[in-house]
């Protein structure tokens, strides 16, 4: 039996190299495996810390203030907490705690957090409000800009012209009747002869300055007497400064279109507070401060309503021009007036006086039902015309006598109008003085009195230390 197992001496060498060759190939696998481990072990911990940090400055931004989301559907975060004063220590400590809730689940221990480069909502001109008014008005309506910009290109279309035309005219043709009168008293005192003109002729000399703001609001409405402090408001007080990086003040018109339909969408204009006006809250014609910029409603509706009539009067002075029987009549009437001078000169100049008188009143009463709620055609036309030349007078001294268009137009508004006069203005202006109105409105709101919005974040960058690892994030308001 043993002649046939036999066994040669070399094979418990042969084993032993196999054994030892064997081992080490086991260690170096082993060690790259333990490598392995370990840094899946680091990522994983990095991803669960990360999630951590995404979680906690998503719940930081939550804490967005909720009285300008509530007004103005507007996203930003109060660094006072309602308290006037910047605590960005108590942000840290908001982040730190969010963070941390997070953490804990997947066994982490956070160790430290700091904000940096905060990007305020008064940074760049106000250029976070602009940018989520755009956004805003994007989401809610498109349809309605393309109608709102042809209208305005109606109502615009060589306005310039016209009221340039109606301005030179009344610079020109103003006084002609009193010197007329002065040159007649010398005249008179050589010859005996009596050519002057009587008082109907010189009440039609300088007729347009006689605008107030007073004739240019319907009897029944109180005018606010609300007013503000210009030096406290963000576009004239000094402000909190951030990285200013937020974009969307650009001067694209169709950027600004869609901003000045968010402001018309969420402030208010003569149009609709004179009926219903507020004994409390800031300012109530919000459009016109935006368009004028003064501290008073009085000062800023008299600015727009006096704007507005010049436009007006200027189309409607180049309507009279450009219709022979309204001349005609305005003609008859300076003949019948100055007819008895025998001057060719002063007839001419009285006709253009009653023109230019007549645009006037014209335009007074479109002012007043304006505001009452009507609209103006866009392009005018006879049947449009509302104040006969022999009512004119006395439509002037009882401007009420017109109130009601007897023949109803369609085309312009108020609120059109407004839209117009925002359009001229930069957008850096639209948006400043749109954050003065919104931390004025809010600031009238019981425990937002010392609100102010260069204390309001769109936009941060936040450093977290979760154990050995660091980390930073920007987060914003889309």
């Amino acid at each position: 039996m043993k002649k046939l197992f036999l066994r040669a001496e070399v094979c418990k060498k042969a084993s032993g190299q196999i054994t030892v060759f064997m081992a080490l190939c086991f260690l170096v696998f082993l060690g790259l495996y333990l490598v392995c481990l370990q840094s899946v072990q680091t990522q994983y911990r990095k991803k669960q810390a990360e999630q951590a940090v995404e979680a906690g400055m998503f719940s930081l931004f939550s804490e967005f203030e909720p009285h300008l989301m509530k007004q103005y559907d507007l996203f930003c975060l109060d660094t006072s907490f309602g308290g006037g004063r910047e605590r960005m220590d108590e942000l840290s400590s908001h982040l730190w705690q969010f963070v941390e809730n997070n953490a804990a689940a997947d066994g982490l221990s956070v160790q430290g957090t700091d904000i940096r480069s905060v990007v305020r909502v008064t940074d760049g001109f106000g250029a976070a409000v602009f940018r989520q008014g755009v956004e805003i008005m994007k989401e809610k309506t498109g349809a309605s800009l393309a109608e709102d910009w042809l209208l305005q290109d109606l109502f615009m279309e060589s306005s310039d012209e016209n009221t340039r035309r109606f301005q030179e005219d009344c610079e020109n043709y103003e006084g002609t009747v009193r010197d007329y009168e002065d040159e007649d008293e010398d005249d008179e005192e050589e010859d005996g002869e009596d050519r002057s003109l009587g008082p109907e002729a010189r009440q039609w000399d300088g007729l347009w300055n006689d605008f107030t703001l007073e004739k240019a609001v319907p009897g029944d409405y109180q005018i606010s007497e609300k007013s503000a402090v210009l030096e406290n408001m963000p576009s004239h007080r000094e402000l909190s400064i951030g990285m200013g990086l937020s974009a969307g003040t650009e001067n694209q018109p169709i950027q600004k279109q869609w901003f000045i339909s968010y402001l018309c969408e969420y402030m208010k204009h003569a149009q609709e507070m004179l009926p219903e006006a507020r004994t409390e809250g800031y300012l109530d014609y919000q459009l016109e401060y935006i368009i004028f910029g003064k501290g008073s409603d009085q000062e800023n509706l008299s600015g727009v309503t006096g704007k507005l009539l010049l436009v007006r009067e200027g189309m409607n002075y180049a309507f009279l021009l450009t219709h022979p029987e309204f001349r005609e009549k305005a003609e008859l009437l300076a003949l019948v007036l100055a007819g008895m001078t025998g001057n060719e000169s002063v007839i001419k100049s009285l006709e253009q006086l009653i023109l230019l008188g007549w645009a006037y009143g014209e335009s007074l009463t479109e002012i007043r039902q304006l505001l009452l709620g009507y609209e103006l055609a866009a392009v005018k036309t006879e049947e449009d015309w509302q104040v006969p030349l022999s009512g004119l007078l006395s439509a002037l001294s009882d401007p009420g006598g017109y109130d009601t268009q007897a023949v109803m137009q369609r085309g312009i508004s108020y609120e059109a109008c407004l839209r117009i006069f925002l359009m001229l203005e930069s957008a850096e202006t639209l948006s400043m003085r749109a954050v003065d109105i919104m931390e004025g409105e809010v600031s009238r709101t019981d425990g937002c009195a010392d609100l102010h919005l260069d204390h309001c974040v769109d936009y941060l960058t936040a450093q977290v230390w979760i154990e050995d690892l660091y980390l930073e994030r920007s987060y914003g308001y889309e």
